[in-house]
């Protein structure tokens, strides 16, 4: 069964109303830069303390001995989850490994928001699906435990990975929701379909009339 990761893009008294709300829900929160430059602990903290699983996106990229000291910092935190750049290099991913301890690592491939235009733009040579899968084996050999991907690559990832994976899916919408500033996006029924361990949602439930009734519909359906 996939989990459901609700993402806190939002201010800090609507984000802790909402984890005291869905306090006992088989959740985990994911706290972004919004959040984390602003208020740190007072989100972290809190989230700990009701109970859930801390997903720390932060999204590390920087040069090997500074990712190592952002995964040490995630772990004093209690983060359960953090995301690095895969494109940060096998130096530091491999320094981000060694302190890892049971802290999960997930290894961001090529962000939502990017469509084939924009990666050309960037000058990788391989095509969307060829870059997400190499950058995939590159975090996997060097021993993290999950991939952040579109919906869009992981039937792909899947199939050709040399070994399991925790996939994280972001960029999931339910009918109705608007794309925004996202590109490659999926359904929630796409994204369990192509195997999705993690499903990452936030607007379509922070803008919910009622975002405890729309979690409740959203985790029968995982």
């Amino acid at each position: 069964m996939a989990k459901l990761c609700i993402a806190l893009d939002t201010n800090l008294q609507q984000a802790k109303d909402l984890v005291r709300s869905l306090r006992g829900y088989p959740l985990l929160f994911k706290v972004g830069y919004k959040l984390f430059i602003c208020h740190h602990r007072a989100i972290t903290d809190y989230i700990k303390e009701e109970g859930f699983e801390l997903f720390l996106d932060l999204k590390l990229h920087d040069i090997p001995n500074t990712v190592k000291e952002g995964v040490l910092s995630a772990k004093e935190l209690g983060a359960d989850y953090l995301t690095i750049h895969i494109s940060a290099g096998k130096s530091a991913l491999r320094s981000a490994v060694e302190v890892k301890g049971k802290l999960k690592l997930l290894g961001v491939t090529l962000l939502t928001s990017l469509d084939d235009e924009d990666i050309q733009d960037i000058g990788f040579c391989r095509d969307r699906e060829g870059q997400v899968f190499h950058l995939t084996e590159l975090a996997l050999k060097e021993g993290f435990d999950g991939i952040v991907c579109s919906g869009k690559e992981l039937s792909y990832l899947k199939e050709k990975a040399s070994k399991p994976f925790i996939a994280v899916v972001p960029g999931v919408r339910l009918e109705g929701d608007p794309v925004e500033d996202q590109k490659r996006v999926v359904s929630l029924e796409e994204a369990l379909s192509a195997g999705a361990d993690i499903i990452v949602m936030g607007r379509s439930i922070l803008r919910a009339e009622n975002p405890v009734k729309r979690v409740e519909e959203i985790l029968l359906k995982l």
